[in-house]
């Protein structure tokens, strides 16, 4: 009973997180990938997209070409990305955008099959949070970027950092 109780109990949540994010607009970043965030973004330059929730949540999108910023080819690049100390540098490098969020260790991990760093920071002065992913493909890095005030639901966080789609 328990297995079967669990079983729907999954079925029911993945169904309404498939839900949910049938209703978010889905943004075309480039050739290769697309983001989908909750409302239709603004562009908010050549290489972001963004916008602001009803309760506060802000929600981003960057990308980055990594092989023209690091001067580096595409194989030893992706070697780099393997390693924390690059990922430590390239969260430090991050933060100089954030100077009043203080940004715990990258973690190094996976989203949808591509090498990401897993990346949150406090900004104790606003009483905000920062939750990034940031996914690499092909020498280009894809932020995906949740700001969310004290408070608030954080409900849609771990949708949208997961709601980016790669062509190969």
């Amino acid at each position: 009973m328990f297995k079967k109780s669990t079983l729907i109990l999954l079925l029911v949540l993945g169904v309404v997180k498939l839900n949910a994010q049938d209703k978010w607009f889905k943004q075309q970043i480039d050739e290769k990938v697309s983001v989908s965030f909750p409302k239709q973004p603004k562009k908010v330059n050549e290489i972001s997209y963004g916008m602001r929730d009803s309760i506060g949540v802000i929600f981003t999108n960057s990308m980055v070409n990594l092989l023209k910023i690091t001067q580096l080819d595409l194989e030893t690049l992706n070697s780099e990305i393997e390693k924390q100390q690059f990922a430590d540098d390239f969260v430090t490098g991050i933060g100089t955008s954030f100077p009043k969020y203080k940004f715990e260790k990258a973690k190094i991990i996976t989203v949808k099959g591509q090498r990401a760093y897993g990346v949150v920071a406090r900004d104790e002065e606003s009483k905000r949070n920062l939750y990034m992913n940031v996914c690499f493909l092909d020498g280009v890095s894809y932020s995906l970027t949740c700001i969310v005030p004290d408070g608030i639901s954080i409900k849609d966080k771990d949708l949208f950092l997961n709601a980016i789609s790669f062509k190969k």
